[in-house]
Protein backbone atom coordinates (compact mmCIF):
# COMPACT_ATOMS: atom_id res chain seq x y z
CA UNK A 1 0.00 0.00 0.00
CA UNK A 2 1.41 3.74 -0.99
CA UNK A 3 2.08 5.86 1.96
CA UNK A 4 -1.58 7.77 2.99
CA UNK A 5 -1.65 10.47 5.34
CA UNK A 6 -5.61 10.20 6.07
CA UNK A 7 -8.24 7.79 4.93
CA UNK A 8 -11.98 6.87 5.44
CA UNK A 9 -13.51 3.64 6.38
CA UNK A 10 -16.39 2.53 5.89
CA UNK A 11 -19.17 -0.33 4.77
CA UNK A 12 -20.98 1.27 2.33
CA UNK A 13 -20.45 3.23 -0.80
CA UNK A 14 -21.21 6.43 0.54
CA UNK A 15 -17.58 6.84 2.18
CA UNK A 16 -16.41 7.30 -1.46
CA UNK A 17 -17.57 11.11 -1.01
CA UNK A 18 -14.04 11.62 1.12
CA UNK A 19 -12.68 11.26 -2.42
CA UNK A 20 -13.47 14.85 -3.11
CA UNK A 21 -11.21 16.50 -0.62
CA UNK A 22 -8.34 14.22 -1.15
CA UNK A 23 -8.66 11.35 1.32
CA UNK A 24 -7.92 8.07 0.29
CA UNK A 25 -11.36 5.85 1.16
CA UNK A 26 -11.69 2.32 1.50
CA UNK A 27 -14.53 0.08 1.25
CA UNK A 28 -14.72 -2.67 4.54
CA UNK A 29 -17.80 -4.87 4.50
CA UNK A 30 -17.59 -6.17 7.52
CA UNK A 31 -15.30 -5.41 11.08
CA UNK A 32 -12.88 -8.10 10.34
CA UNK A 33 -12.07 -6.60 7.08
CA UNK A 34 -12.03 -3.29 8.50
CA UNK A 35 -9.64 -3.83 11.11
CA UNK A 36 -7.45 -5.70 8.71
CA UNK A 37 -7.69 -2.29 6.27
CA UNK A 38 -6.99 -0.55 9.38
CA UNK A 39 -3.37 -2.21 10.17
CA UNK A 40 -2.32 -2.14 5.85
CA UNK A 41 -3.27 1.51 6.73
CA UNK A 42 -1.36 1.85 9.75
CA UNK A 43 1.94 0.21 8.73
CA UNK A 44 1.89 2.47 5.55
CA UNK A 45 2.45 5.27 8.13
CA UNK A 46 -1.40 6.49 7.97
CA UNK A 47 -1.98 9.23 10.83
CA UNK A 48 -5.43 10.25 10.54
CA UNK A 49 -8.55 7.25 9.91
CA UNK A 50 -12.20 8.31 9.67
CA UNK A 51 -14.33 5.27 10.61
CA UNK A 52 -18.06 4.61 10.03
CA UNK A 53 -19.77 4.30 13.59
CA UNK A 54 -21.55 1.72 12.10
CA UNK A 55 -17.84 -0.48 11.94
CA UNK A 56 -16.42 2.35 14.76
CA UNK A 57 -19.16 0.59 17.43
CA UNK A 58 -18.18 -2.75 16.16
CA UNK A 59 -14.33 -2.76 16.60
CA UNK A 60 -13.61 -2.30 20.12
CA UNK A 61 -10.41 -4.34 20.31
CA UNK A 62 -9.11 -2.55 17.36
CA UNK A 63 -9.55 0.57 18.73
CA UNK A 64 -8.19 -0.74 21.82
CA UNK A 65 -4.97 -1.73 20.64
CA UNK A 66 -4.32 1.85 18.69
CA UNK A 67 -5.34 3.93 21.87
CA UNK A 68 -2.15 4.04 23.61
CA UNK A 69 -0.70 5.35 21.16
CA UNK A 70 -0.03 8.78 19.08
CA UNK A 71 -1.06 7.45 15.71
CA UNK A 72 -3.27 6.46 13.88
CA UNK A 73 -6.20 8.52 15.51
CA UNK A 74 -9.08 6.66 14.46
CA UNK A 75 -12.03 9.31 13.83
CA UNK A 76 -15.42 7.91 14.53
CA UNK A 77 -17.82 9.56 11.47
CA UNK A 78 -21.77 9.85 11.05
CA UNK A 79 -23.14 7.40 7.85
CA UNK A 80 -25.65 9.33 5.80
CA UNK A 81 -28.46 7.55 7.70
CA UNK A 82 -27.36 9.66 10.53
CA UNK A 83 -25.35 9.93 13.55
CA UNK A 84 -26.01 7.53 16.70
CA UNK A 85 -23.68 9.99 18.71
CA UNK A 86 -20.64 7.83 19.16
CA UNK A 87 -18.50 10.66 18.06
CA UNK A 88 -19.95 13.06 20.76
CA UNK A 89 -19.54 10.19 23.50
CA UNK A 90 -15.59 9.93 22.33
CA UNK A 91 -15.18 13.73 22.46
CA UNK A 92 -16.79 14.29 25.35
CA UNK A 93 -15.20 11.17 27.13
CA UNK A 94 -11.77 13.17 26.11
CA UNK A 95 -12.24 16.79 26.92
CA UNK A 96 -13.36 15.00 30.64
CA UNK A 97 -9.54 13.12 30.45
CA UNK A 98 -7.89 16.15 29.45
CA UNK A 99 -9.41 18.64 32.04
CA UNK A 100 -11.15 16.52 34.90
CA UNK A 101 -14.84 17.50 33.88
CA UNK A 102 -17.32 17.40 31.24
CA UNK A 103 -17.83 20.68 30.11
CA UNK A 104 -19.62 20.11 27.47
Amino acid sequence: MEKVHMAAVGCTEEIYLFNAVGIATILAKTPVDADQKIFELVQAGCKIIYLTEELYTQMKGTLEKYAKSAFPIIIPIPSLAGSTGVGVKKVRSNVEKAIGMDIL
